[in-house]
Formats: C-alpha cells, structure tokens, sequence
C-alpha cells in the first residue's frame, strides 16, 4: 500500500473526527471486515460476470453510521484497480431523488470517475464530465503513435466507436473529444453542458447533431448510453453508486416512493442484458423494511427481487448486510482503534504510549457497546468517541481516559448524532 502523506492523514482524522462518517480518499487506510465481501465481489463481477459484457444489481444495508457509505468508496477502489469506470451518487430528497431518474442521471454525469491509480486514491478525486472527457482524449493520445493534430486520425478513431443507443449522446461525446483535440475549448465546455443535462443553445444542437434534451422521458436510456459509452472507450465498464446517505430515504410522498421503486424494479431487470454492457448498480439503504414497508404490485415484484442475500457460498444474491459482517463487535472496534491511532500518529507526528492507548480503546468499546441509540450504528459513535479521545491522550499520553472522561466524550457525541438526526428530518418537512 501507498504511504499515506501527513497532510492528507489529518484531512481524514478531520472528517472523521467532526461527523464519524469518511472522506472520499484514503479509505483503505481504515478498513475493518469487509475484505471477505469484496474479494468475492471483485473474483465473482469485477473480473468474471462484468467482463462478459452482463451486468448486475446489488442492494447494500446497514443502520445508519453503520459503514455503508464506506463500503460503497471501496467497491470504487477496487472498480478503480479492475480499469472501471464509477460514479458515487449521494441520493438526497431536493437534489437528486430517485424517483426523478433525470436527477440521477445529472448527478452521475457530475460525479463520473475515469479509474483512478492507488497512489491518486490517497488525496481528493477529480470527477465530472468533462474531466472524464479530457482523460479519455489524453489517454488516446499518449496510446497512440500517429500524431493526433492530423484530424483523419481522430476522424477515424471516433468513427470507429459506432454509436450508443442515444444517437444524440454518442455525437455529444465524440463531439466534445475533437473539440479537445483542436483546442475549441468553448465548444467542449458547451457539449458537456448538454452532457450534465443542461440546455444549450439551438445552433449547438443542430452542428452536432444532437436532437434530444436529457429529461424523464430519456433518462435511463441516457444512463445506457453511458454505460454503452465508457464500454466503447476501453474501460472494463461502469460502476454506478447510489447512496440513500441521509437517515430517511429520499422521497417526500408515496407517489414518489411507487414511482422511485418502479425505477429500481426496472434497473433490476435491465440487468443482464446486452444494453448495459459490464455495468454494475449498488444501491445503498439504512432500512430495507422502510423502503419495502407497501402493498401493491411494485412492491410485491421488488420484495421478489430482493430475496436472496449475497453471502461468499452465494454471490448470485443481491442484498449485502454490513450488519452481518461474522466479525465480533469487539474485534472489530478493536481493529479499528488500531488503524485510527496509527492514522492520528502519522497526522500529527506522534506517538502513543501503548498500555495507556490500549486501555483507552478497551474502555471505549465497552462503553459504547452497552449505548443505544435506536438503529443507530455503534460503529459512527465508536469513531467520534475515539478520535476525541486520541486527542486528549495527546496531552497527556502517560495516562489512560476514565470511565468518567469516556462517559462524556461519549454523552457529549450522542447528543451531537441526535441533533444532526432532528435537523435531517425537519429538512425534510419543510
């Protein structure tokens, strides 16, 4: 593994230490019990099933805090490390609800991810579509001998692509790559506009062939064509991540929740067949009971769909519970301490004085073992807690935290999830 650099050390204790939940970069340096699902994952899709051109569904579970979100980041790592295309989607009820697929797809255009290097995967992501676009330009670039500024070249190279299911994204697409080519960098930041699902001007449209606008009616068969798209262009596929990151899932109303469950049924049977070509969905989902809690033929078809779980004796399942890890409590909260001191140590030059850290970290899990707080996950308060109290040893290393001083710190987390809860909730009433 790459050595983490100092600054980007602290970055991550930062982010951890302020809401418990993980940065985008260098989530492998605080990884804890999921290697069994991703080696499977990895042998089974990204290298097996996904290269057939086939492609698949997973539904992700687990409390909230409880490590999904984590989980998601390190299924794009190892898509990273297989030359696959990503993009992690954070589903929220204004922004991109899942009943609105041309949301979606907006979303998944800004967040597209080219595979990135490990040594890249330790510092902050660029993503979006038109980074996308100009790597895919340099790459060609760099694999190619003849020289590119000769427009025969690039001509031929993109005819030969063919054409994805939207005539209009394919001509956007290609469109964008020679307005890389020759410098036309108006042109290109005008095409990838319409690629993010804006609205461009008529005579744009009409020079490049491009008949159609990105809306509801065209949605999914523009996150086709994009998956059609990245196949052409040499990538293993595309690996597409959504995230229903805040507590309640992101629907206002239960026409909203038949209409977005009616989309996820649709993209389940899509699965398989050659229009999304080494494609793979990951929907993320604090509670499998509130998204299924219905009556009703959309219902009754996803409960169907949603059966069967994806363990390593069975990886044709499709729901993935982060809360049945065969990993102890204990053990695991214990790996994880361990893991975030040396994290906290690199940030910050420092060392811990090892029985008073120990003792610290067993007094931690104790505690927080024996809190509840509803279907929150012990895992997100367990981090909260710890990294407060690696600063505390810091000033005074010698001496381990009392049950008093892990009470508070404790007391005082608790009371912080509960108020990000409330405000969670009162935004989406109002």
């Amino acid at each position: 593994m790459v050595e983490i650099t100092k600054e980007y050390a602290k970055a991550i204790i930062n982010k951890l230490g302020s809401s418990g939940t993980p940065p985008e970069f260098g989530i492998q340096t605080f990884t804890i019990g999921l290697d069994k699902y991703l080696r499977v994952l990895e042998d089974e899709y990204l290298r097996s099933l996904l290269k057939y051109r086939l492609s698949s569904f997973k539904l992700v579970t687990g409390n909230y805090g409880g490590g999904k979100t984590h989980f998601l980041y390190l299924v794009r790592d190892y898509a990273f490390r297989n030359n696959y295309a990503c993009a992690y989607v954070a589903l929220s009820p204004v922004e991109c609800p899942f009943d609105k697929l041309e949301l979606v797809y907006k979303q998944v255009a800004l967040n597209l991810m080219p595979p990135i290097k490990e040594e890249d995967l330790l510092k902050p992501i660029p993503k979006g579509m038109d980074y996308f676009i100009k790597n895919w330009y340099y790459e060609v670039k760099e694999g190619k001998s003849e020289d590119l500024t000769n427009t025969s070249v690039l001509t031929e190279y993109i005819h030969n692509l063919g054409t994805t299911e939207s005539t209009s994204f394919s001509n956007a697409v290609k469109g964008a790559f020679l307005s890389v080519a020759s410098e036309d960098y108006e042109g290109f930041e005008t095409l990838v506009q319409w690629l993010k699902g804006e609205e461009i001007p008529r005579e744009i449209k009409m020079r490049y062939r491009i008949s159609e606008r990105i809306e509801k009616t065209n949605a999914f068969r523009m996150l086709r064509s994009l998956a059609q798209w990245v196949s052409a262009i040499g990538y293993s596929g595309l690996i597409l991540l959504f995230d229903e990151a805040e507590r309640g899932i992101s629907l206002s109303s239960s026409k909203d929740k038949r209409r977005a469950l009616d989309n996820l049924r649709q993209i389940i049977d899509e699965c398989g067949n050659a229009r999304l070509p080494g494609t793979m969905f990951f929907y993320a989902i604090p509670n499998e009971e509130q998204l299924l809690d219905g009556s009703g033929g959309v219902y009754e078809a996803l409960k169907q769909r949603l059966r069967s779980s994806f363990t390593h004796a069975n990886p044709s399942g499709v729901k993935i519970n982060l809360e049945e890890l065969e990993i102890k409590p204990e053990v695991f909260l214990q790996g994880l301490g361990q893991k975030l001191s040396a994290l906290f140590c690199r940030a910050y030059d420092f060392e811990f004085s090892p029985a008073p850290l120990q003792k610290t970290i067993d007094s931690l899990i104790k505690a927080c073992l024996k809190s509840y707080l509803f279907d929150v996950s012990y895992r997100r308060l367990f981090i909260l807690g710890v990294i407060e109290a690696f600063y505390r040893l810091r000033e005074n290393p010698k001496t381990p935290l009392s049950e008093k001083e892990i009470s508070e710190i404790l007391k005082v987390q608790q009371a912080r999830i509960e108020e990000v809860e409330r405000a969670e909730v009162e935004k989406d009433e109002f």
